[in-house]
């Protein structure tokens, strides 16, 4: 099934309703002014499902990297997050459940310094656990092109 967004006037609302209620494979998700969540925010979501069934997260801190990668506009379209506590209730939102706590976001934010990917960390891991962390916001990136590419693919077919 495919999902298309579109702009309808005022004027024309009430019509292409009916028009779309008489198409038997045709199902109006959303109608009115306010939809859930953005394509960006879909892509996100898609990405960072992706991730979870990767098993990318091995620590509740891992869950930082995706703050910082947003907060780096290194996805996009996504928001900002001023506070660890914004981001937490911003996943939780979107439906992620079992995020870590705002001090653990917190304190790992301010063991990492720099601009990913150059990225280093004041507790000193091993060079493979850097590796690692950097990992998590690469695959993040990749997973959220992916699904962008996969929605404008899907949004832009030609019949």
């Amino acid at each position: 099934m495919k999902r298309i967004i579109i702009d309808v006037d005022d004027s024309a609302y009430e019509c292409l309703l009916g028009v779309l209620n008489l198409c038997e494979k045709v199902e109006v998700v959303s109608a009115g002014e306010e939809l859930t969540f953005s394509t960006h925010e879909d892509c996100f979501i898609h990405a960072m499902k992706e991730l979870l069934q990767r098993r990318v997260f091995r620590y509740p801190c891992d869950y930082s990297y995706v703050m910082m990668a947003l907060n780096e506009e290194l996805c996009s379209g996504m928001p900002f997050f001023y506070t660890p506590m914004d981001f937490i209730d911003y996943m939780k939102s979107m439906g992620f459940d079992g995020m870590p706590g705002k001090t653990t976001i917190y304190d790992t934010v301010n063991k990492t310094c720099g601009r990913f990917p150059n990225w280093t960390f004041r507790d000193h891991p091993k060079p493979t656990e850097a590796v690692r962390r950097k990992n998590i916001v690469s695959q993040l990136v990749s997973a959220f092109g992916r699904a962008k590419r996969g929605i404008s693919e899907g949004l832009s077919e030609k019949r």
